[in-house]
């Protein structure tokens, strides 16, 4: 049967009603928002506000650091998922163990429950490496290597001056780094890695200062490769700068420093 026009439009009219109104109650069952400049938080059901509060001033607190120190920022707003548990949080981001608080991937960094993490005393540092990783994605795309933006966040998350130093690692180029980060996923050999990594960023810092170190990131504009980079950034080609930091990883890494 075919409804007159003004059937038609009454029947419409109160189809898209009941979406927004569908729509609405949905929202407000599963979850609860907040947003900022940089952030749209997203928490749900069983959550307390005062958590989601809490998570949002904290990123803006190191949204702002960040960029002050490298320059870089995202493409657009950053959305933030906080889960009522740990296993919805697993099942939502993958990630096959719980021991990572948090998790950046495709322009959401994905949070475990508040309460878990200040119980495991990893609030602050998991937020921090995560959200230092999204704010580097732009770099990335234009050839910034992972090991380096890797490197930036860990330093950033503070994590890695806690844990014990790996015995004699051999590394001799950037590279190894890279290969370290695809094979060990999980502690405690990923403890180990970002030991290296965090101590990698070190390395820069203190050889050439935190100006010229942290200000590499804004070097990449995805045509200059990582030796133009650094030798424009720092004043050194790459393996005069991979020799001294293999050293210093050396030194770092051995059970008997001289």
């Amino acid at each position: 049967m075919i409804l007159p026009l003004r059937h038609r439009s009454a029947w419409l009219c109160a189809a898209v009603a009941i979406v927004l109104v569908s729509s609405t109650l949905r929202a407000q069952e599963g979850l609860g928002s907040l947003t900022s400049t940089q952030f749209d938080i997203r928490y749900m059901r069983g959550v307390p506000e005062e958590d989601a509060q809490k998570t949002l001033d904290f990123l803006i607190a190191c949204y702002t650091e960040v960029h002050s120190q490298t320059g870089m920022e995202p493409k657009k707003k950053l959305e933030v998922r906080i889960y009522d548990n740990v296993g919805r949080f697993l099942t939502e981001t993958g990630v096959r163990k719980p021991w990572r608080g948090a998790f950046y991937n495709r322009g959401v960094i994905h949070c475990q429950p508040v309460a878990a993490l200040t119980a495991r005393n990893i609030f602050e540092s998991a937020l921090r490496y995560e959200l230092a990783r999204a704010m580097l994605e732009g770099a990335g795309q234009r050839g910034c290597p992972l090991w380096l933006r890797e490197s930036f966040a860990v330093y950033f998350s503070g994590a890695y001056r806690t844990y014990t130093a790996p015995l004699g690692a051999k590394l001799t180029a950037f590279s190894d780094l890279n290969q370290d980060i695809q094979t060990y996923p999980d502690p405690p050999q990923r403890d180990d890695v970002h030991y290296m990594l965090g101590h990698t960023m070190d390395f820069f810092i203190q050889k050439y200062g935190e100006k010229r170190a942290l200000g590499i990131f804004r070097q990449f504009d995805g045509m200059r490769g990582l030796e133009s980079v650094l030798k424009k950034a720092l004043g050194a080609d790459l393996a005069t700068i991979e020799k001294s930091w293999a050293k210093y990883i050396s030194y770092h890494t051995t059970p008997f420093k001289r």
